[in-house]
C-alpha cells in the first residue's frame, strides 16, 4: 500500500454531506514467532564418517533494560484517541487522569466483563458470594497476584481501596459517593477474603462495583503506596527520579513517558498472571503509544500509512472510503456496513428540564415529534446505523423487557415524527409562530432550540437534527463552540447530544441515573443525571428495582414498566440512535483484533483493554 497524502485522501473520501443533508431532510494460546537466520551453504562437504565435535554455545540472554530502549515498530502498538490526560499523571485518582489513553493496560480489576460476548473473566479475584438477602457479599482473592513492584496483592488492598474512596468521597474522588452510599463497611477477613457489608439488599454489587466493563470500574490501589497520600486528587503518582517504582499497578505494562498529547507504556519483564498460569503467554506488544487523535481525515491517513494501528471511532462517511481503498484496514464487520458494533452508548438529545421552555413535558414531546430518527440514520449515517426508542443499548439482557412494555411504547411513541402533534403540543403550551415562522412566546421571541452537538462525534447527525427542527418551526442551530464540553456539563446547553454509559446486562443502572439523588442544579456539572430531571414515583420504582434480583424477571418487568411509563410520559430526553463504534484497525503489524466473528472485546480505550492485549498477535 503506497502512502497517500491528506489531499489525496480527502479527494477520495470527500464527504459533501452538508448539501445532501438539507436536500434529504427537506424531503488460546499463541506461540512466539521465530526468526531463523539463513544457513550458509558449505563450501566443502564433510566426510561421511566425520563426527562433529560438540561445542557448548550458551544461549545469549538479552539485557532487560528498563525502561525499554528502542522498540521496533512491529512490536509497538500505536493508538490514537481523543483524550491523553494530564502530563505527568500516574495516579488513577488524580484530577485529569483517564484510563482511556492506554492506562488501562496497567490496571486490573477483580473481574473483567466483556459485553459483546457476555463473558466474565475472574482476575484479581477468583469468585464471590452473597448471603441469603444480599446484604453481604464476600470476594475471594486470587492467590499469587502481585503489584508490579513485587508486593503481594491481598484482600487488604481491596478493603483499603473502598474505605479510601469513602474517606475521600466528599472531595469528589471517582466512585467515592457511590461506594459510600452502598457500603456499610468493608473489611479484609484474611489475605484472601474481603467482606462487603451493604446498606441494603444489593444483588448487583459484584457487577457494578467489582467488575470492569467498558469505562466503568473501581480503580484498585496499593495500600503500601496510598496509605500516606492524604490528597488523592492532587497526588500525581509520577516521579521517575525520586520514585522510579511509580506508578504501581498490577498489570503487565507501566507508564514510561508522559508528555502533552503523547503517552507511552512499556511491557514489564514479569507479570504475576503469567507466573501463576492464569494466562499462558506475556502480551506481544512490547510498547504501547497513544497520540492525541487529530481528526477523522488525518486519523484515516495515519492508519492507511501504517503510522498507527487503531484510532477513535470514525463516521460512516470517513471509514467507508478508508476500507475501500486500504485492504489492510478492517472494521468490526470487515469491509461491510455498518462497519462496527452496537456500543453501550445510545445517543439522545437531552433537555435541561430545569429551564424554560424545556421544563414543560409538552414542549419536550413537541421537539420529539419534530425529529425523524430514521432520517438521521439514512442521511447522517448513510444508512449504516440503527434508530432507538430507548435510552439503553440493544443488548439481550435489556431488550428482553421491551416486548412486555409494548403497550407503553404504543402509547408513547418516540419514533413518531408528526408535525400535527408538534402544532398541537406547542399551542397547548402557549406558544405560537412569529413572523419568521418560529415558535415564540407572547412577545414574539423565538424559543432557544440551539443544539450543542460536539464535532466530530455528532457532526453527521447534528446538522440533520437541526434541519428537521427548523422545518418544524424551532429556531435551531448546530453549535460547537470551543467550550462545548463545559456547556454540556453545566446545563447552559439547553439541548445537547450525548450518550449513556450505564446498563449492559439489565436496565437498572441506566434507570438509576434519573433518580433524584443525582439531580444537580444548572451551573453544576450534571453528573449521571444529564437532563436534571426528577420524579418521586419514578424514584420509588427504581429503588425497589435496586433491591430486586435481576434473576426475578417477573418483578423486574413489573418495575421496568412502571418506571419507564413515567419516564416516557415526561420524556427527559429524545432517544435518537444506537451508537456504533466504527473502529478502523490496521492489520499490517497486528492481527486477531476483536470482530463480529470473535467479539471478545470492545474499543481499546475501555478499561477492558487488557483483554485485547491478551489476544493480539504480531504478523511478523
Amino acid at each position: 500500500m503506497k502512502k497517500i497524502s491528506r489531499r489525496q485522501f480527502l479527494q477520495v473520501s470527500a464527504t459533501a454531506t452538508a448539501g445532501a443533508l438539507l436536500a434529504a431532510c427537506g424531503g488460546t494460546a499463541t506461540q512466539a514467532p521465530t526468526t531463523q537466520e539463513p544457513v550458509a551453504e558449505a563450501t566443502k562437504a564433510a566426510p561421511p564418517t566425520a563426527t562433529p565435535k560438540a561445542v557448548d554455545t550458551p544461549t545469549p540472554v538479552p539485557d532487560q533494560k528498563w525502561p525499554r530502549e528502542s522498540v521496533a515498530r512491529n512490536r509497538t502498538l500505536a493508538l490514537s484517541y481523543s483524550s491523553i490526560g494530564g502530563v505527568g499523571i500516574g495516579n488513577c485518582y488524580a484530577t485529569g487522569f483517564t484510563h482511556q489513553s492506554g492506562d488501562a493496560a496497567q490496571m486490573e480489576p477483580m473481574f473483567f466483563y466483556a459485553a459483546l460476548n457476555d463473558k466474565t473473566y475472574p482476575w484479581l479475584a477468583d469468585s464471590y458470594e452473597y448471603n441469603a438477602d444480599a446484604t453481604e457479599m464476600t470476594v475471594f482473592v486470587r492467590k499469587g497476584a502481585k503489584w508490579n513492584d513485587g508486593t503481594p496483592f491481598t484482600a487488604k488492598d481491596i478493603a483499603f481501596t473502598y474505605n479510601y474512596l469513602i474517606k475521600h468521597a466528599d472531595a469528589g474522588i471517582r466512585d467515592g459517593f457511590e461506594v459510600k452510599s452502598r457500603c456499610k463497611s468493608i473489611e479484609a477477613v484474611d489475605d484472601y477474603t474481603v467482606k462487603f457489608t451493604l446498606n441494603e439488599p444489593d444483588y448487583r454489587f459484584h457487577f457494578s462495583m467489582c467488575s470492569a466493563r467498558f469505562d466503568k470500574a473501581v480503580y484498585l490501589i496499593p495500600e503500601h503506596i496510598f496509605k500516606d497520600v492524604d490528597t488523592p486528587l492532587e497526588f500525581m503518582g509520577w516521579d521517575p527520579g525520586a520514585h522510579p517504582e511509580w506508578p504501581v499497578y498490577s498489570g503487565p505494562y507501566k507508564l514510561t513517558r508522559t508528555e502533552e498529547n503523547f503517552r507511552q507504556f512499556d511491557l514489564l519483564y514479569s507479570w504475576w498472571a503469567y507466573e501463576v498460569g492464569l494466562i499462558d503467554h506475556m502480551p506481544w506488544p512490547e510498547r504501547i503509544t497513544n497520540i492525541l487523535y487529530p481528526s477523522d481525515e488525518v486519523g484515516a491517513q495515519l492508519l492507511i500509512n501504517n503510522e498507527i494501528d487503531a484510532a477513535l471511532d470514525m463516521r460512516p462517511s470517513i471509514i467507508k472510503p478508508v476500507l475501500e481503498q486500504a485492504p489492510h484496514i478492517i472494521s468490526h464487520t470487515g469491509h461491510e456496513a455498518p462497519y462496527g458494533y452496537v456500543d453501550w452508548w445510545p445517543i439522545s438529545m437531552y433537555f435541561n428540564c430545569l429551564e424554560k421552555p424545556y421544563d414543560n413535558p409538552d414542549v419536550r414531546w413537541a421537539v420529539c415529534h419534530a425529529v425523524n430518527q430514521q432520517t438521521l440514520v439514512d442521511v447522517g449515517y448513510e444508512g449504516a446505523g440503527k434508530v432507538t426508542a430507548w435510552p439503553f443499548p440493544d443488548y439481550p439482557g435489556i431488550t428482553k423487557y421491551y416486548a412486555g412494555a409494548k403497550s407503553i411504547t404504543d402509547k408513547y411513541d418516540v419514533l413518531a415524527s408528526d408535525q400535527a402533534k408538534v402544532e398541537e403540543l406547542m399551542t397547548k403550551a402557549g406558544y405560537s409562530k412569529n413572523a419568521e415562522g418560529f415558535w415564540a412566546d407572547a412577545d414574539g421571541t423565538a424559543l432557544n432550540a440551539d443544539v450543542y452537538a460536539p464535532v466530530p462525534l455528532f457532526g453527521d447527525i447534528g446538522p440533520v437534527t437541526v434541519e428537521l427542527l427548523r422545518q418544524a418551526g424551532f429556531n435551531a442551530n448546530h453549535l460547537t463552540p470551543p467550550d462545548v464540553w463545559t456547556l454540556l456539563g453545566n446545563g447552559t446547553a439547553l439541548l445537547h447530544f450525548f450518550g449513556h454509559g450505564g446498563s449492559v446486562d439489565d436496565p437498572y443502572v441506566t434507570m438509576d441515573y434519573y433518580h433524584s439523588k443525582w439531580q444537580k442544579p444548572t451551573g453544576e456539572d450534571c453528573g449521571n443525571n444529564r437532563p436534571r430531571w426528577a420524579n418521586p414515583e419514578y424514584d420509588a420504582a427504581v429503588e425497589e428495582m435496586s433491591r430486586t434480583s435481576p434473576s426475578d424477571t417477573a418483578k423486574m418487568q413489573e418495575l421496568f414498566n412502571k418506571a419507564m411509563e413515567i419516564w416516557l410520559r415526561e420524556l427527559p430526553e429524545v432517544p435518537l440512535v444506537q451508537w456504533f463504534h466504527r473502529l478502523a484497525m490496521n492489520t499490517t503489524y497486528w492481527t486477531e483484533w476483536p470482530n463480529q466473528d470473535n467479539p471478545y472485546n470492545s474499543a481499546f480505550w475501555h478499561i477492558t483493554f487488557p483483554i485485547t492485549l491478551w489476544n493480539l498477535k504480531p504478523t511478523q
